[in-house]
Order: C-alpha cells, then sequence, then structure tokens
C-alpha cells in the first residue's frame, strides 16, 4: 500500500471509532436514510446527525444524495462495508 492509502484507511477507522458514527454507517447499510430517519433511529438530536454525518460525507464513507427536499445518505465505501460485515459476524 502507497503512503496516502494508510492516511486514507485510518481515516476511515478514526471516523469509525465513534459509536454514534458507526452506528449509523450500520443503519445506512440497511437502506439510504435522511436525516430525521437516522435521527429517530438512533434517538440522537438533529444538530448531533448532522454533525456526524458531515464527518461520514468529508472522509468519503457516506454521499448525499437529494430527493426532492429531503437529503438522503447512503455508505459508498466498500472497504467500510466490508469492515461492518465483519464487525456483525465478530458478535
Amino acid at each position: 500500500m502507497k503512503q496516502t492509502d494508510y492516511e486514507k484507511n485510518s481515516q476511515i477507522f478514526k471516523a469509525l471509532s465513534h459509536p454514534i458514527r458507526l452506528q449509523m454507517v450500520d443503519v445506512l447499510l440497511d437502506d439510504e436514510c435522511c436525516v430525521t430517519d437516522v435521527m429517530n433511529a438512533l434517538a440522537i438530536s438533529q444538530s448531533t446527525s448532522f454533525q456526524h454525518l458531515n464527518i461520514l460525507k468529508n472522509i468519503g464513507i457516506v454521499y448525499p444524495e437529494k430527493h426532492g427536499t429531503r437529503t438522503c445518505y447512503i455508505v459508498n465505501n466498500e472497504l467500510v462495508k466490508e469492515i461492518v460485515a465483519i464487525l456483525k459476524r465478530e458478535k
């Protein structure tokens, strides 16, 4: 691997190390969700949802997709999908 790969992967692990963000990714892997769906699924505030979704978006784990007035988030990182699948198997 190149040095940039190590740096990118460490940023992914850093983002996933927060329990709320890991839970968000797990929820978003089941189905794309808007911020309200994420808030309700995790019982967190709108500002907390936006804060964590922005971190996930900036790292490249999720991307926003507009559906009319709603913005839905989708996990678009294959490595993250594999990591979460491994974590689920290890339970």
